[in-house]
């Protein structure tokens, strides 16, 4: 990769860049404006990677709300003197936890 100093050509090819994208906008206004004159309605395409991207941002806004859920339970549950702690899952936590510090440093 070559490096240059910003200079007039870069000057040149950001002033193309903005032109272009001053175009494409008012193009695509042109575009909604004949599609409503005309009765038509306007239509988008939606790529497989932005779909993509859709599920998976409400598979984490729906994550997050099962957790605050699951949070709130167990506010509840140590508010009331209900919360059981086994202490084999704590071990095993704690152990597991352990092994993955020790193995990350290698």
């Amino acid at each position: 990769m070559k490096i240059t100093p910003k200079g007039a050509e870069s000057s040149d090819l950001a002033k193309i860049v903005q032109n272009d994208k001053k175009t494409a906008v008012a193009g695509t206004n042109k575009d909604a404006i004949a599609a409503q004159r005309s009765g038509e309605s306007a239509s988008v395409k939606i790529s497989p990677e932005a779909r993509e991207l859709q599920r998976v941002a409400e598979l984490a806004r729906k994550g997050d709300q099962l957790r605050s859920a699951k949070v709130e339970a167990l506010k509840e549950q140590i508010a009331n003197g209900q919360y059981q702690v086994s202490e084999d899952e704590v071990a095993k936590s704690i152990a597991r936890a352990e092994v993955t510090r020790l193995l990350e440093k290698k």
